[in-house]
């Protein structure tokens, strides 16, 4: 029985992936790097201007998160834009019934309301990523 045949990549989609990467993983280390200070020294939350900045830090690596995959999808071709924004469009989704819940349990008097903002944030970009993956491996 034959060997699964490898999927031969252009040159064009390696570059493509390789520039992303360069664009992303940077962003990705400062904002572990933004968050894990965060998490491991614990701001006492006071109203100084040492706080508020420190609290926010994070935003700055977000934000390079969103440019970076603003360049991506600029760079990609017809079809890897549909299955990136047929991905998007399904995190969408679940940001939106997270949100849903979140405010339900709200109402409802269950958890803090900032639990799940983190959870809706993440779940989103956890579908997102996901259904990517998905949609990107059952084209190949």
């Amino acid at each position: 029985m034959p060997k699964t045949a490898e999927v031969r990549r252009s040159t064009s989609d390696v570059a493509r992936d390789r520039a992303a990467v360069r664009d992303t993983l940077p962003a990705v280390v400062l904002l572990f790097v933004t968050q894990g200070s965060l998490i491991l020294l614990n701001p006492d939350g006071g109203a100084s201007a040492w706080n508020l900045v420190w609290s926010l830090l994070p935003l700055a690596p977000a934000l390079w998160l969103v440019w970076a995959q603003v360049k991506a999808l600029r760079r990609s071709d017809e079809y890897q834009h549909i299955v990136q924004l047929e991905a998007m469009a399904i995190g969408f989704g679940a940001v939106v019934v997270l949100a849903l819940a979140g405010g339900l349990f709200d109402a409802a008097g269950i958890g803090q309301p900032k639990q799940y903002l983190q959870i809706t944030f993440i779940g989103g970009i956890v579908v997102w990523v996901v259904a990517l993956a998905f949609k990107t491996t059952r084209a190949r």
